[in-house]
């Protein structure tokens, strides 16, 4: 019997090393002079490496998806035509990057980093 339990709780384990799944991004709605406000529409953003995983859970309308380094220089955009839906962004240089989704239903920002 000890057998099985040890056998069972290191599989557990080690299933739990192998999981999947990104590290979520805090993502903040703004207004028109920048500051922040309660988010009302269901976006979900994950890290994965150095992929940006973004799921619209809600209608938002279309997204308009843009990372930029503190700067101000563009790395990468999307484009997601209707919500609710899927738009992932793979960044290749390490760094500390802004992200913006501007919807109908407002602009969302958030800060990532890229190791």
């Amino acid at each position: 019997m000890k057998k099985i339990l040890f056998i069972l709780f290191f599989g557990l384990l080690s299933s739990q090393l192998f999981a999947v799944g990104g590290t979520p991004i805090q993502i903040k709605r703004t207004d028109s002079i920048g500051n922040s406000r309660p988010m009302v529409t269901d976006i979900s953003v994950e890290l994965e490496g150095n992929t940006i995983e973004i799921t619209f859970g809600s209608d938002c309308g279309a997204a308009d998806i843009t990372v930029e380094t503190s700067s101000g220089a563009t790395v990468a955009s999307a484009y997601c035509a209707s919500t609710p839906g899927y738009s992932e962004l793979t960044i290749s240089t390490p760094g500390s990057y802004v992200l913006t989704i501007a919807t109908s239903d407002g602009v969302y920002k958030g800060q990532l980093n890229i190791n």
